[in-house]
């Protein structure tokens, strides 16, 4: 005898070998142990899940010698011969061939005869959606009203095709698709068998590329040993389905989460070397990313995965923030349709690959709403500027401010808990006390010592500091920092961190300090025919402003003094 392709020679032989398909089973055993079986079954689903296989097993139950039984025997000559397709009694019609109304004729006048030695006669009808409609209107009667030694079992891939008068008159079977663990365990226990040796990942690989159906993973088995013999790696499987390699597309996605770009690059390179289509490439990074974010999510929920799989996704799932997975979910499923437009779908495929992997890192709500709460004003700047040094006072103590700080080389961005500052020598003599002079200015060495206070807060949290540097500095004594601030967002950021400023104050003064905040506009500036010795009272912000504007203007005065420029100046003059 030839060869038999592993999916005829692994096609079950009872109900208890039918892989997920257990509703369909349970359903058709418990009418056969009860005696109650249909006139007509209506198997439909997807390719290669089964449903010929059903319609056998339903003719090997009803003509098996010690049937009709849930349980055949598979050794009695029915039994042998419906499996081998052989049986006289089981007439199976391939619909896709015979569609005419003188085929279904056919089968109407052989309805009329008795089996010939079996208990049953038995149509099986493959791909019965093909049938024209003559045909259709052709089987209604015999169909609604079969003899009692007839039953028939159409099967579809197409049941919208299939009249309703047909559907109303037989029982229909929804088979499913099989999961991809359902696949590749029935896949290594076939390798074990006939002694193959595939890798879990392999037979992965085939299991996915088979969408659901044992046939065509039986089928691509069968290739894969004819082109790698009995042992294959996971390249050479990967080669023969033509599938993308899903271990390339975890390292493309891991290279996604941690910022890669070097390897996202290399991977990119290596998949375009082995003729892999980047559309392909592109459609299985969105469904591993989409398996990831909901895994990330939804840490119950069950994914369609073979277990090597499933363990890179969950580790991937725990290394990134569910923003920045939902951003380069999105950013996957964008680059597939921009792919089908591109002329140079490979570096269209990096161009997005490269943009999702240095998109800034996800935040939450909470943390967005903090920073919006604190932008009020630009930018801080990040180096404030040298405090002056106050007369009788030393830096880092009580009588002068402290020397700055070179600020840390990474400073949050997010509003957390202020973390404290490294530990400060106890500083006994009490701070010099400014308050606001009639004339409404601040001293200058009050006004350098708050710039110098913002930007401690602002080495813990950004947030808090932006959200001061509106405020107006009213008076700096010994236990109180009091400021003025207009009603908005700024005012609520500080009243909801008060504590924590206040901390930080405590901290930097080496004693328990109070922040006062009046509500309203800023006091009026000075006027300026009166000297007097301070600055004017002005936020911090509108104060780097103020500097930021003078550096243009003197910037702008410098360029129009260039020799170059003013000789163009005088040609335009000319």
């Amino acid at each position: 005898m030839g060869y038999l392709v592993l999916a005829r020679k692994y096609r079950p032989q009872s109900f208890g070998e039918m892989t997920g398909q257990e509703h369909v089973v349970r359903t058709l055993s418990n009418e056969l142990k009860s005696g109650h079986v249909a006139h007509a079954f209506l198997f439909t689903g997807p390719r290669g899940v089964g449903k010929t296989t059903a319609a056998r097993l339903v003719a090997k139950c009803l003509d098996c010698v010690n049937g009709p039984t849930a349980d055949p025997c598979g050794v009695c000559a029915p039994c042998v011969e419906i499996a081998e397709g052989r049986s006289v009694d089981v007439i199976e019609i391939d619909a896709a061939s015979n569609n005419g109304v003188d085929n279904i004729r056919d089968i109407v006048e052989a309805v009329k005869y008795r089996p010939a030695r079996d208990r049953f006669k038995v149509f099986v009808v493959d791909e019965v959606h093909m049938l024209s409609t003559g045909a259709f209107n052709a089987l209604l009667k015999t169909l609604e009203e079969p003899p009692e030694h007839v039953v028939f079992v159409l099967a579809t891939t197409d049941v919208h095709k299939v009249p309703e008068t047909i559907l109303s008159r037989c029982q229909r079977f929804d088979f499913r698709r099989l999961t991809q663990q359902q696949i590749a365990d029935q896949l290594r226990r076939v390798a074990e068998a006939e002694g193959l040796r595939v890798s879990d990942g392999a037979l992965g690989l085939v299991a996915r590329a088979a969408e659901g159906g044992m046939r065509d993973a039986l089928s691509m088995l069968d290739q894969v040993r004819a082109a790698c013999g009995d042992a294959a790696d996971d390249g050479a499987v990967a080669e023969v389905v033509g599938a993308v390699d899903p271990g390339a597309v975890a390292r493309i996605a891991g290279a996604l989460i941690h910022r890669d770009g070097a390897v996202v690059l290399v991977e990119v390179e290596a998949l375009h070397a082995r003729g892999q289509e980047m559309k392909r490439v592109a459609e299985e990074l969105v469904r591993h990313l989409r398996n990831v974010v909901v895994t990330k999510l939804v840490p119950q929920a069950s994914l369609d995965l073979p277990d090597s799989e499933r363990r890179e996704v969950r580790a991937q799932a725990e290394a990134a923030a569910p923003a920045q997975l939902t951003r380069l979910f999105d950013l996957a499923q964008r680059s597939v349709a921009e792919l089908k437009l591109s002329e140079q779908p490979r570096y269209a495929f990096e161009v997005s690959l490269l943009k999702a992997c240095f998109l800034a890192p996800g935040a939450e709500v909470q943390d967005l709403v903090a920073r919006l709460e604190g932008l009020g004003a630009p930018a801080p700047s990040r180096t404030p500027g040298p405090p002056r040094p106050l007369s009788g006072g030393t830096p880092g103590c009580a009588g002068g401010p402290p020397a700055a700080r070179p600020p840390p080389s990474t400073r949050r961005q997010t509003s957390e808990p202020l973390a404290d500052p490294p530990p400060r020598a106890p500083v006994s003599p009490a701070p010099p006390k400014f308050s606001l002079p009639a004339a409404g200015v601040v001293p200058q060495a009050a006004a350098d010592r708050w710039r110098v206070v913002v930007a401690e807060v602002e080495r813990a949290s950004s947030a808090a500091a932006n959200a001061l540097k509106q405020a107006v500095l009213l008076g700096l004594t010994e236990g109180e920092v009091s400021v003025r601030m207009p009603i908005g967002m700024a005012l609520s950021t500080v009243e909801r961190r008060r504590g924590e400023i206040e901390g930080v104050f405590a901290r930097f003064f080496g004693r328990p300090t109070t922040l006062t905040v009046a509500k309203g506009a800023a006091p009026d500036p000075p006027d300026p025919a009166v000297p007097a010795a301070g600055v004017p009272p002005q936020s911090l912000a509108g104060m780097e402003q103020a500097e930021r504007d003078a550096r243009s203007a003197r910037a702008r005065a410098a360029a129009r003094a260039h020799p170059n420029i003013q000789e163009v100046t005088k040609i335009e003059d000319l």
